[in-house]
């Protein structure tokens, strides 16, 4: 990785800034943890020190403001083959944690007021969570005072095509000035924008929303009403949980009674709470593929495949 220096400019002069060698990992996750910007801005800290089920210590999960996680391990002093196989160990956990465990991660390792980890995204990125799945992809950072070159080539052949692993490093330099006055200077392996803005490989995979599609080949038509299947199953009667197709527009649903406009799986999310629903997973990410039905009990995954 390129070296950085430092100056500083003072009456017109400029003065070399002496980069320093300082064992300070424990101040920079401080750092982090207070204030995860210095990293990256739209990531949220969920919790530190995160014991996995394997007896692992996760250092930081964070999220982004499209929902993904966000994997941050401090190099320390490991050689780069440990600290790249223990970011992939971490993700083989973590790519699998659904909504509710991720919120019993917020409460267990986080500090913020929220419980929930919609209502958590939803207050710091001042950002609606209805149309969010979260933890539809992860990324893992390495974070340092000196990311060796060894490190540096392997990230960097991980991440670029053909297998685009979701995976950065970034470097962080000491500086001290003659009068004791500190600074950081940040360097990223990979372009930055790879932690907060969608991944590439969800990109590539990436397709019209089932909801599209239908309305597309003319399966879904304004007018037409759907079910919550999972309701119905329930024992609860169709026209408690019937919408109708009010538009052709994501939120598109509307339901008797409600001036609102919902998205299929925002009402989702609404009904299964106003209900209590037993055995349904809220924010499951094929919930709205099987549970709306129409008039003939066929589910939204069933009319795509007629």
């Amino acid at each position: 990785m390129e070296q950085i220096k430092l100056w500083k400019i003072e009456s017109d002069a400029v003065l070399k800034i002496s980069k320093k060698p300082l064992d300070y990992e424990h101040r920079l996750e401080k750092w982090l943890i207070e204030d995860i910007s210095i990293l990256s801005p739209n990531l949220a800290v969920i919790g530190s020190q995160i014991i996995t089920p394997h007896g692992k210590r996760i250092d930081i999960l964070a999220i982004n403001s499209v929902g993904e996680l966000v994997i941050i391990e401090l190099k320390r002093n490991i050689t780069y083959r440990e600290i790249i196989a223990q970011v992939l160990d971490y993700a083989t956990w973590i790519k699998d944690l659904d909504y509710d465990e991720l919120s019993n991660i917020l409460n267990k390792y986080g500090k913020s007021e929220y419980k929930d980890i919609e209502d958590f995204f939803t207050a710091t990125f001042d950002k609606a969570a209805d149309d969010i799945e979260f933890n539809s992809d992860h990324k893992m950072v390495i974070v340092g005072s000196d990311i060796d070159d060894s490190t540096v080539r392997i990230i960097k052949y991980l991440a670029d095509e053909p297998y685009s692993v979701n995976i950065n490093a970034v470097n962080f330099n000491y500086f001290k000035d003659a009068d004791g006055h500190e600074f950081l200077a940040q360097a990223f392996v990979m372009p930055e924008e790879n932690i907060t803005e969608e991944s590439r490989s969800k990109k590539r995979k990436r397709a019209k929303s089932i909801i599209t599609t239908l309305f597309e080949l003319g399966k879904l038509k304004i007018g037409q009403k759907v079910y919550l299947k999972p309701a119905i199953d329930q024992g609860y009667p169709k026209d408690k949980v019937c919408a109708t197709i009010a538009n052709d527009n994501q939120a598109c649903l509307e339901r008797l009674g409600d001036d609102n406009l919902y998205t299929f799986s925002g009402l989702r999310r609404t009904l299964i709470e106003e209900l209590a629903l037993k055995e349904v997973r809220k924010n499951w990410g094929f919930g709205v593929r099987k549970d709306w039905v129409d008039e003939k009990m066929k589910s939204l995954s069933e009319l795509l495949d007629d």
